[in-house]
């Protein structure tokens, strides 16, 4: 069949989504690192026209289109009224009559299907099976034919809508839509429209679906999709990363993240891959193929990272005196009150209170006492050099080149400034990245290899690493010394790396890293006392 369409809703607040739709639409939250959004789209002709009825948090989904799909065919809709009774799916559609004078497929933005999707050649109606029939709009089915439909009411009915349809007779079918406005829910409802077609014939069409309009649902569509279950989820609720159609679409809330790791791509060019679109809050690159640091790691490896990196990345930056005293005041605001801040979002996020513990058998005094001891104007006189930011193994990507087959090194996900400095920043926080990353392999964190246990004031945790990071923090220490490095330095760092990460991250993590952190902090500063 030919002269068809495609209608995406798209428009509503994703209510059952909580805070996972605060920042974007729901229709591109990632399942498996792609969007929704995109399990739909995919199953369609690339010139198939597809209207997407938006309203929510809009520019998020026409930003991720355009760069995921800049080759297919879109038009938006805005739906001027989408939150408040009368609205509702049965609204947002008839807001995209006019562009839907044909036959068309419906579907709403959080119904994702295995199989694939008939022509709208016929009126057709995609059913699942339900328990709760109450939450669903249900149908009867008579030789195979829809025969009833009962929308959001308890029946005996055994499956139900999953919000996926084509409609072959559409003017029958939003003639029906308009003139039944009746609210269901306190919302128009689509059925208004179907109960009209079960004239014409409405025939029922089995799915398996996944339907990710919940929350619950959503973590357990992702877990089906991503093959295996995550032991731990490391990601955070104001960024996403997706691959789709063969790149890497990077989301943040904070559209001025956007814009510094943009402008931070060009003082890292040839480092790292080449951004190919950027949106208010989006970036794009193409994909390349390769393994991560810690999938591959071994000492030669790692020897010709550093050595790569010296040549390449930490490349230092001659200051004036009158320059330098400037950068160690912006160190100071980066290391010290940053972590101050970073603190108390965790005592807040999670209401414990600053006193001593006894921290894996070891009594360890009031956090606020350690940071007293530290040498803040020692620790604060730091390297101005190139920088990456966020230097950790699963951030360093091992590839080889298209042409010579040479190895090379690709840093993914640069810190976009350091303390609002996007030209140039402290050496010391990469070194100390990269030490946090051997002492704490976040690899095995992502596997849950790792458990806490707190009682009173008594803590105790316990992670794995792996020989070849034992290794390689051994390396990386000699490595330190050798090049007149001040490893004291990077290892106090490192500990307030552990607690400036806690606030961000989700239970139990968080209090591990704090934990961690504080731990750290206590055994480097007896080093130095020592």
């Amino acid at each position: 069949m030919k002269n068809y369409k495609v209608c995406i809703l798209a428009a509503g607040v994703g209510s059952r989504m909580g805070p996972l739709s605060e920042h974007i639409n729901k229709a591109i939250l990632p399942i498996n690192f792609k969007g929704v959004i995109s399990y739909i789209i995919e199953k369609f002709p690339k010139d198939v026209e597809i209207i997407i009825a938006v309203g929510h948090k809009k520019e998020t989904i026409i930003d991720y289109l355009s760069l995921a799909y800049p080759e297919r065919n879109f038009v938006y809709v805005e739906v001027d009224k989408f939150i408040g009774p009368g609205t509702g799916p049965g609204y947002s559609l008839l807001q995209c009559k006019d562009k839907l004078q044909c036959p068309f497929i419906l579907t709403t933005a959080d119904t994702i299907v295995l199989e694939e999707i008939p022509e709208p050649n016929m009126n057709w109606f995609g059913i699942a099976p339900v328990k709760e029939t109450e939450r669903y709009c249900t149908v009867k089915i008579k030789n195979n034919l829809i025969c009833q439909i009962d929308d959001k009411v308890k029946t005996n009915n055994r499956f139900a809508f999953i919000g996926l349809a084509g409609v072959k007779d559409y003017e029958t079918f939003f003639s029906a839509l308009e003139k039944n406005r009746e609210l269901i829910k306190g919302e128009i409802q689509l059925s208004n429209g179907f109960k009209k077609l079960i004239e014409k014939k409405l025939v029922p069409i089995g799915f398996t679906w996944f339907d990710t309009g919940s929350i619950e649902n959503y973590i357990e569509t992702n877990k089906a999709f991503s093959g295996t279950e995550r032991k731990f989820d490391f990601s955070k609720g104001n960024e996403f990363i997706y691959f789709v159609n063969e790149k890497v679409i990077k989301f943040f809330a904070d559209e001025e993240i956007v814009r510094k790791r943009y402008e931070r791509s060009k003082v890292l060019e040839g480092l790292c891959p080449k951004i190919i679109g950027k949106r208010k809050n989006f970036y794009s690159y193409q994909k390349i193929e390769g393994q991560t640091l810690y999938s591959v790691l071994n000492n030669r490896l790692f020897t010709d990272f550093l050595h790569w990196a010296a040549q390449n990345l930490w490349k230092k930056i001659a200051l004036s005196q009158k320059e330098k005293q400037q950068f160690y005041k912006i160190c100071h605001k980066f290391y010290h009150e940053k972590t101050m801040k970073r603190l108390n979002l965790f005592y807040a996020k999670t209401n414990l209170p600053d006193t001593e513990n006894e921290i894996n058998g070891i009594l360890v005094p009031q956090l606020r006492d350690l940071l007293k001891k530290i040498d803040w104007n020692w620790l604060c006189k730091g390297i101005p050099a190139n920088f990456h930011g966020d230097l950790q193994f699963d951030n360093i990507l091992v590839t080889r080149d298209d042409k010579s087959q040479l190895q090379k090194f690709i840093l993914l996900d640069w810190r976009q400034d350091f303390a609002g400095l996007t030209e140039y920043g402290d050496l010391y926080y990469d070194l100390s990245k990269l030490y946090g990353g051997m002492n704490l392999s976040y690899q095995l964190i992502k596997e849950g290899k790792f458990s806490f246990d707190m009682s009173g004031s008594s803590v105790f945790y316990e992670f794995y690493l792996k020989n070849d990071l034992l290794e390689a923090r051994e390396l990386f220490e000699r490595y330190l010394t050798k090049n007149n490095y001040d490893l004291q330095k990077v290892r106090i760092l490192t500990s307030l790396i552990f607690l400036n990460m806690a606030p961000l991250h989700k239970d139990p993590f968080d209090l591990l890293l704090y934990f961690l952190g504080k731990y750290s902090l206590y055994k480097y500063l007896s080093y130095k006392n020592d």
